[in-house]
């Protein structure tokens, strides 16, 4: 063995001994160690066409910002990452490990070497198979530049003569300035179809005196930082036939008029699933310290409980919604002997970054249970995102202005087994 090698094992065994929590700067190059990281945790909207106001996809485009990274990564700014890990992690979850973290500080401060690219690299998780069918609205759909809000009903409808399974779903803004959220339900009566594109104001009075019974009232959501979504072989979301797709669209305020024709991406399962995944919602009717509204000067926390549960359940995910007077979210099930399961806690919320959240594996929820949920809101002038200034009463309502309180859940009813699966192994 010649003594040059004998240095070079030397070396690496004093960085592994003595460097950074295990980081040798020396060895870090951009290739090898740090684009599998942003690839995992950093480019589904870091990148040409997605909501971030530039790309990470290259070595340039992290060596030129990373200043800018660093202090981010480093005040774990970026990636956003609100729920609490110590109270449950996930398994999209986004947040970066001390190990990714200390070898992304420890690379930029070592002068960011870029290292040779790699023939067969980490797989980027952001790069989505295509879709087997595309949805859109009926027609663009004209942004007025009144700079005020704008919530409007969308009705796609899908004909299909029969249901359609689906293996994966996602919402696909096609103005992502000013997109800010969609809640999509389903409607196979037909009777939603005059109110497409009409102002949630206009149409929801009429809607609920015509009390038009919903297939599905949230079948899924879009906010930014909500991916496509996927299930493994064996599980899938059900579009049932003759389906209407009503989009509660959301535009944040705009100077100049502009145009939207979003899109819903649909991948067909294959063939018939044995399992079909259905959606829990709670919502303001759950609360049990009523009225929910909103004193000015006040921070007030309100409670939601579901009925116990008449079967087990096995949770995939979870969805919590405030708006900008939230403060805190915390979700929890209670079972018949008396544990505590963790469901979400998203200790300072963030109205601009909401996402669902898959569980690391099927969470058992045993039949008997009871779930709960708290959120904290802050009606004061000490809350930087209070909309009034000063402080007024608020209500519920779906604009921003307005409060909201919904926790949702994907399920399947429970089989013998599913909390041991490796549920996400076969992801494709």
């Amino acid at each position: 063995m010649s003594g040059s090698l004998h240095l070079n094992i030397f070396l690496v065994l004093v960085c592994l001994i003595v460097g950074n929590d295990g980081v040798c700067s020396d060895s870090l190059t951009y290739f090898i160690d740090i684009k599998p990281i942003i690839d995992e945790h950093c480019t589904g909207c870091h990148r040409k066409g997605q909501t971030a106001p530039f790309s990470l996809e290259s070595y340039e485009d992290v060596k030129k910002r990373a200043s800018m990274v660093e202090m981010v990564v480093e005040s774990k700014y970026m990636p956003p990452w609100h729920a609490d890990t110590l109270f449950r992690t996930f398994h999209n979850q986004r947040a970066l490990s001390e190990e990714s973290l200390n070898k992304i500080l420890t690379w930029i401060k070592s002068g960011a070497a870029e290292g040779l690219p790699q023939k067969k690299g980490a797989v980027n998780s952001f790069n989505w198979p295509s879709p087997d069918k595309i949805v859109a609205f009926q027609k663009p759909f004209i942004i007025p530049g009144d700079n005020e809000e704008q919530y409007r009903f969308f009705v796609i409808p899908v004909d299909n003569p029969t249901p359609i399974y689906l293996r994966g779903v996602g919402f696909v803004p096609k103005n992502k300035t000013l997109a800010h959220h969609s809640r999509i339900m389903i409607d196979t009566t037909k009777r939603i179809r005059p109110f497409d594109a009409t102002s949630v104001w206009q149409a929801g009075p009429q809607l609920e005196k015509m009390n038009i019974p919903l297939a599905n009232s949230f079948w899924t959501g879009w906010v930014p930082g909500n991916f496509p979504l996927f299930y493994p072989d064996g599980v899938a979301k059900v579009l049932p036939a003759n389906a209407d797709l009503v989009v509660n669209m959301h535009y944040a305020p705009s100077a100049k008029e502009e145009t939207d024709q979003s899109e819903i991406h649909l991948y067909y399962a294959k063939g018939k699933p044995r399992r079909i995944i259905e959606t829990l919602v709670f919502d303001e009717t759950w609360v049990t310290n009523k009225p929910f509204e909103f004193q000015p000067d006040t921070v007030i926390t309100f409670y939601m409980r579901s009925p116990v549960l008449p079967v087990d359940l096995s949770l995939l995910s979870v969805l919590p919604h405030m708006h900008l007077l939230g403060k805190s979210f915390k979700s929890f099930a209670i079972t018949p002997d008396g544990d505590m399961i963790p469901l979400i806690h998203i200790p300072e919320w963030d109205f601009n970054w909401q996402q669902t959240y898959q569980f690391n594996n099927l969470l058992k929820i045993p039949r008997g249970s009871v779930i709960y949920a708290e959120a904290t809101f802050d009606n004061t002038k000490n809350n930087p995102k209070n909309p009034y200034f000063p402080p007024a009463k608020v209500r519920y309502g779906w604009g921003t202005k307005d409060e909201m309180m919904n926790l949702i859940f994907e399920y399947l009813l429970y089989e013998p087994g599913d909390e041991y699966l490796d549920f996400y192994g076969a992801e494709n």
